[in-house]
C-alpha cells in the first residue's frame, strides 16, 4: 500500500513527509511543488514550479506549473504536461515521492492520469496531498492501493511513528526492500 499525508495548507505533509524519507534512506523519485514567493510577480503572483526530488532548483518556463496570488492558482496546463513523461520508468529501488498533490494538477489529465498509474503501481509511493475536494483529489484520497493518514495542527507531531512504521512494514514485503 502507499502512503498518503493528507491535510489542510501548512499543517506539515511536507515536513513529515520529508522526515519520513530521511529515516527510510531510500533512493527518491517523483516531483516537489514549490511556490516560489520570492520571485512573485505583481501582476500574475508568486509563480509555482515543479522540481526533480534532490535535483538543483532552477526556474524556467519548462518546470513552471502555474501561479499563485492571493491563495487563488492559476495552472500552466504544459507544465504539467511535460513533466508527466517524468513520472514513468521509475528506477529500482526507489520510493516515488509526491509532494504535492493538488488542484492546479487537474488542468493536466496526462499528469492526472501518471500519478495515477502510480497508484496503481508497486513501487512504493509516499505522498502529501492537499484537503481540497475536487474529482481528482477525491479519486487520490480515495484510491483502494492507499493508506490516508489525516495530518492536524494537533496530531503532526505523534503521527510520525505511525507513518514511518507503516512505510517500514510496506518496505518490509517488496522482495529485497528495506524497512
Amino acid at each position: 500500500m502507499h502512503t498518503l499525508i493528507v491535510g489542510e495548507r501548512g499543517v506539515g505533509k511536507s515536513t513529515l513527509l520529508e522526515r519520513v524519507l530521511r529515516e527510510i534512506g531510500r533512493p527518491v523519485f517523483g516531483f516537489e511543488t514549490k511556490k516560489e514567493d520570492a520571485l512573485r510577480d505583481e501582476r500574475l503572483g508568486s509563480p509555482v514550479y515543479i522540481y526533480e526530488p534532490g535535483a538543483p532548483r532552477t526556474q524556467s518556463e519548462t518546470n513552471l506549473v502555474g501561479y499563485c496570488r492571493n491563495q487563488c492558482p492559476s495552472s500552466r496546463r504544459e507544465g504539467f504536461d511535460r513533466y508527466a513523461g517524468k513520472l514513468q520508468n521509475v528506477p529500482p529501488g526507489c520510493i516515488v515521492k509526491l509532494d504535492e498533490i493538488g488542484f492546479m494538477e487537474a488542468a493536466s489529465p496526462a499528469f492526472c492520469a501518471a500519478i495515477m498509474r502510480l497508484l496503481d503501481g508497486d513501487t512504493p509511493v509516499i505522498a502529501a496531498v492537499k484537503f481540497n475536494a475536487s474529482p481528482f483529489l477525491d479519486a487520490v484520497r480515495s484510491h483502494p492501493n492507499c493508506r490516508r493518514f489525516d495530518i492536524t495542527p494537533e496530531n503532526r507531531d505523534a503521527l510520525y511513528d505511525e507513518v514511518l512504521a507503516f512505510v517500514r512494514s510496506q518496505l518490509a514485503q517488496i522482495p529485497g526492500g528495506r524497512g
